[in-house]
Parts: structure tokens; C-alpha cells; sequence
């Protein structure tokens, strides 16, 4: 009879490989809705969309999204309203005119589709952030995309890149943040004006590119005095019944918008 111990440890690793499993049969799912509303033609395929893609974001226990991640999706939002309100032709509406352009029936309806799909491409992106963090987005993408370098995609080489990007992009932020904070002590007192919140732009701006181009050929001489190679690909195991579900959302979007 096997021990208590190893009976439970064996107890253990059951558990967390199921719930693995669980997570990982997400990735499909939500990668099928992306391109199910990035392409989708009709409000019932963008809603079905949008309501698998925060499903997931719930099942996976997506963080949630900070004020910028919200005030950018708000402003792009806006923006595909009004652009299509005013710029689709069709049936006026008792709105007030833009530049001479009334505003129409049709451009409402438009822009309220393209606005559900921007959200659930947004939240499928959240969700797949949550589900990949950091540099394993790169990993998931380039097994996906493997068979492509067989007809001379440079699969392994973007992988790297992508990798080394999002690895990097946390120490970029912080010392850009730091370079904020240092310019304006600097300063000694708030921008008064366009003028010098433009030069105190810059004056962020440059340091924190100088820099961030250091760190880049600092890690570049690196991997090449470690003779660094790229770890070969593993492709996703994922569910078949996922990956199934997600290709045929996909599809059935595709398809259903000619």
C-alpha cells in the first residue's frame, strides 16, 4: 500500500493537472470568440461573442482592468460611434448635424455593432491576458503557428522577440514612471500650458528611450556571449472539444457575415 503522504501528493498533482486542463481548454474558446467578433457582420454572433469571451474572462479570474485599460476602450468606443453615426449614409436622424453631416439610422446601427465588437475583442484579449501571463503568450502563439515554419515563416525568431518584449515591458514602464517622477521634481511645479507639458513630454520621453535601447543591447550581448538558442516549440494540448468549438465559432462567424 503506498503512503500517506505520496497518496496525497499523488491526490495533489491529479488536482492541479485537471484544473490545468480546465484552464488550458479556455484558450481555444476565447481565441474562437477574438476572431468571431473581430469579424462578425451580425449583433447575434457579436453577442454570443462578447458573452463567451467574459465568461472566460470570469471562469479564469481575470484581474480587474485598470482606469486607462477602461478610459481607452471608453474613448475608442466613442469614436466608432460618432465616425459612423455621421459618416454611413441612410435614413436622418432628429439629431443635431456634424460638420453639415446629419446623423443617420443606418450609421447608429453600424457603429453600435462596431462598438460590441471592440468590447469583446477587448475583454477576449483581458481573458487570454489572464490566461497567458507574460512571455507564455509568446509560447502558446508560436506552437499554435509551428506548422508555418515549415514554408520559411520565421516562427522561432518572432518568439523570441515577442518573448523578450513582454518580459521586458514591466522594467521598461518602471523606469519610465521613475523618469516622470524625477523630471518633475525637477521642475519644481505643475505645467502651465500646452508648451510645457509638450517639453515636459519630451523631456520624459528621451531618457526613457535612450534607455530602454541600452537595456535591448545590454540583453542582445548577452544572449549572444551565452550562445543563447531558442527552445524548440511545444504545440498547445489543448481539449479537442475546445479547440473544436472555438474553430467552429470562428467559422460559423466568418461564414455567417457573407
Amino acid at each position: 500500500m503506498m503512503p500517506a503522504a505520496a497518496t496525497a501528493g499523488a491526490e495533489r498533482r491529479a488536482v492541479t493537472a485537471d484544473r490545468t486542463v480546465r484552464r488550458d481548454a479556455w484558450a481555444p474558446l476565447l481565441l474562437g470568440a477574438l476572431l468571431g467578433v473581430m469579424v462578425a457582420g451580425r449583433f447575434e454572433t457579436v453577442l454570443l461573442g462578447l458573452a463567451l469571451a467574459a465568461c472566460g474572462a470570469w471562469a479564469l479570474g481575470a484581474p480587474r482592468p485598470a482606469r486607462r485599460w477602461i478610459a481607452m476602450l471608453a474613448a475608442s468606443v466613442a469614436l466608432a460611434l460618432v465616425l459612423n453615426l455621421y459618416l454611413v449614409g441612410g435614413r436622418p436622424l432628429p439629431l443635431p448635424r456634424l460638420f453639415g453631416a446629419p446623423a443617420t439610422l443606418e450609421g447608429l446601427r453600424f457603429g453600435a455593432l462596431l462598438a460590441l465588437r471592440l468590447i469583446g475583442a477587448a475583454i477576449a484579449l483581458h481573458a487570454l491576458a489572464a490566461l497567458w501571463p507574460g512571455e507564455r503568450a509568446a509560447d502558446e502563439l508560436a506552437g499554435l503557428l509551428a506548422p508555418l515554419s515549415k514554408i520559411g515563416v520565421p516562427v522561432d525568431e518572432a518568439r523570441v522577440v515577442v518573448g523578450l518584449a513582454l518580459r521586458f515591458v514591466p522594467l521598461v514602464g518602471a523606469e519610465a514612471a521613475r523618469i516622470a517622477r524625477l523630471q518633475s521634481l525637477r521642475a519644481g511645479r505643475p505645467p502651465r500650458g500646452l508648451g510645457e507639458r509638450l517639453v515636459r513630454l519630451r523631456a520624459r520621453v528621451v531618457p526613457a528611450l535612450t534607455g530602454a535601447l541600452e537595456r535591448a543591447e545590454q540583453v542582445a550581448l548577452a544572449l549572444e556571449a551565452r550562445h543563447h538558442r531558442a527552445r524548440p516549440v511545444a504545440r498547445p494540448r489543448w481539449p479537442a472539444w475546445a479547440s473544436w468549438a472555438g474553430a467552429a465559432f470562428g467559422a460559423v462567424a466568418l461564414l455567417w457575415r457573407g
